[in-house]
């Protein structure tokens, strides 16, 4: 992870909302997601307790589906922490791993706050 220019930040952020946003609006006929917070505490949180052969956390885009009671349809992000397997950094997402629970620390974690609808 490499810190960015704000300018450039800003202008990839503005691309997203022009690109892939605006299809996600149109198609889905919703006002998506364009970001999402997510608390120090539960960051942070999520960090101290993975694992020590942990080598990174990897974020996969998502989203929930049109019965969800706050955000039908939204983009959502799900957090998974990695480990090596062989040269690559996997999470259980990719290997099929019987770990995905909510009791691993590696994760899936998600319910950071979508704005739109919260974006205070």
């Amino acid at each position: 992870m490499e810190p960015i220019d704000l300018s450039i930040a800003k202008k990839m952020v503005d691309h997203y909302n022009t690109t892939r946003k605006k299809l996600i609006d149109k198609e889905h006929n919703i006002n998506d997601t364009q970001s999402i917070w997510i608390s120090l505490d539960k960051l942070k949180s999520f960090i101290n307790n993975l694992p020590e052969n942990a080598t990174g956390v990897r974020i996969h885009f998502a989203a929930y589906d049109h019965e969800n009671e706050h955000y039908p349809n939204q983009t959502t992000a799900i957090l998974m922490g990695t480990v090596e397997n062989d040269t690559q950094h996997t999470d259980a997402m990719e290997t099929g791993s019987a770990l995905l629970s909510t009791e691993d620390p590696m994760g899936p974690f998600n319910q950071g706050r979508a704005c739109p609808p919260i974006c205070s």
